[in-house]
């Protein structure tokens, strides 16, 4: 066979670029040249029709089956193609245009094996065995700064794609699912390349997620999930678990607060439900170990300077004690001015029955049944999360007194 021509030895010098950094935009891993001796190569040209944008390709190639393809562009750039075994493409590079190459004309003119043809690499893409899957992507401006990469991950199932300032600092990612065929998520970055916000489930702004980070870039503040009719947030710790969860639907607000050791320790539900024509706010407490021993229901008054959480002063309606099973065991009732009216006794056998009824608006005569502690009466303080009525326009105005200042 007739030995390697100079060409085949710049496509192999070419090749061998690909083990520079990642930080100057090639591979940092070898790319195996098809080769394995000048005795088994040999070249052929190829001439594309007029109307083609290629100058020339010429092809080189071995008796294993190997070839690589160096193809003259019409706009000076220079594309070179890795072959292992034919047809099946194992790597694909692109080149800038060089100073003096911009046409056909000045290809030929100094003979194919002039080392400056090749300007500044452009794109370099790496595909798996199948030759079908890009393993490994990179492209570069023209100054050789990285642009983009991208990486298969999770065995192969999907692609994560790198977006780069001037600064050589990621400003966005995308991680696409090669199984679905759909983005899963964007991820968002500030100016100085910490992760500012992570979106997934990108199909309409009617659907997502989205996790809110710190200006560490590593803490997560705060979440977002939107569906048909739902929109919740979560405020998180500074150990990144859960203080509070938001949920709007259909004008209901439901709020959980959570304790740092994640128990429960309060749910509120704001409800647009009247009992006669005030408003009813429904506390449920949970002792330390998260377990409901308490709930209490409030009823808006028709007095009063509205408070931060959007009511006028809330009077207590009732209070509903209950076991370690969550059963209620007594029920308490107020009237409007704050006076125990009446307490019922619950017991449980097969059915739910009331052991009894005690009348309790005598104060100076209360039963010990009827003796309720103080803390009943303290008003739960709780604060709507900002922003929970947004996609909620309709539900809002029908209860101007909900703010999320």
């Amino acid at each position: 066979m007739r030995k390697l021509l100079p060409l085949a030895a710049a496509l192999a010098v070419a090749a061998c670029l690909f083990t520079a950094t990642h930080v100057n935009g090639m591979f940092n891993k070898d790319i195996p040249i098809p080769f394995d001796s000048e005795e088994d190569e040999m070249q052929k040209l190829f001439l594309p029709p007029p109307e083609s944008d290629q100058c020339q390709r010429i092809r080189t190639v071995d008796d294993s089956g190997g070839a690589i393809d160096t193809i003259s562009m019409k706009d000076g750039s220079t594309q070179v193609i890795v072959y292992k075994p034919l047809p099946r493409i194992n790597t694909y590079i692109v080149y800038y245009p060089s100073v003096g190459y911009t046409d056909c004309h000045s290809f030929a003119k100094d003979g194919p094996d002039d080392p400056n043809k090749h300007g500044r690499i452009a794109t370099l893409n790496e595909l798996d065995g199948t030759g079908l899957k890009s393993v490994h992507f990179r492209q570069y401006d023209p100054q050789g700064k990285l642009v983009r990469a991208s990486n298969l991950i999770e065995g192969g199932t999907k692609s994560q794609t790198d977006y780069y300032n001037a600064e050589g600092l990621i400003t966005r990612s995308e991680t696409y699912d090669l199984v679905y065929n759909v983005t899963e998520s964007e991820t968002s970055y500030r100016a100085d390349g910490t992760r500012l916000m992570r979106q997934s489930h990108l199909s309409s702004e009617q659907n997502f997620e989205r996790e809110h980070f710190s200006s560490d870039g590593k803490t997560l503040v705060m979440k977002e999930v939107r569906s048909h009719k739902r929109y919740a947030i979560s405020l998180m710790y500074d150990n990144g678990n859960t203080r509070v969860e938001a949920t709007q639907k259909r004008g209901h607000s439901e709020l959980t607060f959570y304790r740092s050791d994640r128990t429960v320790e309060l749910q509120v539900h704001l409800s647009p439900e009247q009992v006669g024509s005030a408003r009813m706010v429904r506390f449920k407490h949970f002792d330390r170990a998260g377990k409901k021993n308490l709930e209490s229901i409030w009823l808006e008054g028709t007095r009063g300077e509205i408070d931060a959480n959007g009511y006028r002063p809330l009077v207590l309606w009732r209070v509903n004690e209950v076991d370690l099973n969550g059963l209620p065991t007594r029920e308490l009732n107020y009237g409007p001015d704050g006076t125990l009216k009446r307490v019922t006794l619950f017991k449980y056998t097969r059915y739910l029955e009331i052991e009894g009824q005690f009348e309790c608006e005598d104060r100076d005569k209360l039963l010990p049944v009827c003796r309720a502690p103080d803390f009943f009466r303290n008003q739960p303080q709780f604060t709507v999360p900002a922003g929970l009525t947004k996609y909620e326009k309709q539900s809002a105005q029908k209860r101007p007194n909900i703010q999320t200042k």
